[in-house]
């Protein structure tokens, strides 16, 4: 599938489980145990796969079949054990996902998303609202619901000190790419333009979730291919390797900024992104987690309410 940007886009953020954990979302481990949980105290057997879904889950994992939940659903879903129902399970184990996280998700007044909603507020001059654009792997709606939302803020507030910014920045459209699919949710963010090679359908009485048969290679490119690239890797753990290795960017990457919670495999995920991505070193930049990566890259001018 072919990703393409307009020309000015220069800062690419590519977003895992980990940068939803702001928002009270789980990484995959916690996911894993919060699945296993709801079908255990499954009372009143709404969940027909019981069995099934604990054996895949079972595969998942460092030392598992499967490196990621993505890996492992797109390829059982399909194999000769479930032929004739792979699909069906897919779609249960999603629908538990999708409930798990309306379950644990939590407003957040100082999470990553909110910091850079404030800096493009604050900051027109950089005009990053019209340079940026997401690579979205997460199943969830924490980046629709939150990027440049700005309900937050007290109307009054709003009205005296930017009114006119936060009149353009409604306007403003966002380019993200979902590789995996996204959940189709009631709330649909007019700033976030949705792209993926598995949304089957609108129709919301057919798709009730995404599916992640045949999540295929991306190239990712602006219309200016001399136009070099940022990117921002946030909370991508233990698919890190997996997912990029299915995007090609077809602009020179020159940084390249990411948060590393586990530091034992630092070395190693520092040198597989510049063996990729053509890039020394020294252009690697690591960070303990989102909001600091967020306050360093894009050093901010906000003010307090």
């Amino acid at each position: 599938m072919n990703f393409a940007l307009s020309s000015n886009i220069r800062h690419i953020f590519i977003l895992g489980a980990g940068a939803s954990v702001d928002y009270g979302l789980p990484t995959w481990k916690e996911l894993d145990n919060l699945i296993k949980t709801k079908i255990e105290n499954d009372k009143n057997d709404q969940y027909k796969y019981r069995k099934e879904i604990l054996d895949w889950l079972n595969k998942i994992g460092e030392d598992g079949k499967y490196k990621t939940i993505d890996e492992c659903i797109m390829l059982e879903s399909v194999s000769k054990d479930y032929h004739n129902n792979g699909h069906e399970i897919e779609d249960e184990i999603f629908k538990i996902i999708k409930d798990v996280f309306e379950e644990v998700y939590r407003e957040n007044g100082t999470g990553w998303i909110r910091q850079l909603n404030e800096i493009i507020k604050d900051n027109k001059n950089m005009g990053l609202e019209n340079n940026i654009a997401f690579v979205n792997y997460n199943y969830d709606n924490v980046l629709d619901k939150n990027f440049l939302n700005f309900d937050y803020l007290p109307t009054k507030y709003k009205l005296f000190n930017f009114k006119d910014r936060l009149g353009i920045l409604s306007k403003v459209e966002i380019s993200c790419l979902y590789p995996h699919g996204y959940f189709p949710s009631e709330y649909n963010s007019p700033y976030i333009h949705k792209e993926a090679e598995t949304i089957k359908s609108n129709n919301k009485a057919f798709i009730d979730t995404v599916s992640c048969y045949e999540s295929k290679r991306h190239n990712i490119a602006t219309y200016n291919l001399a136009q070099k690239m940022f990117l921002y890797i946030l909370g991508l753990g233990g698919g890190l390797e997996i997912n990029l290795n299915n995007i090609n960017f077809q602009n020179k990457i020159s940084e390249i900024h990411i948060t590393i919670k586990n530091k034992e495999k630092g070395d190693q995920i520092i040198n597989f992104l510049s063996d990729k991505f053509k890039i020394p070193l020294t252009e690697i930049k690591v960070y303990k987690d989102c909001g600091d990566l967020i306050g360093n890259c894009f050093i901010p001018k906000t003010k307090s309410l």
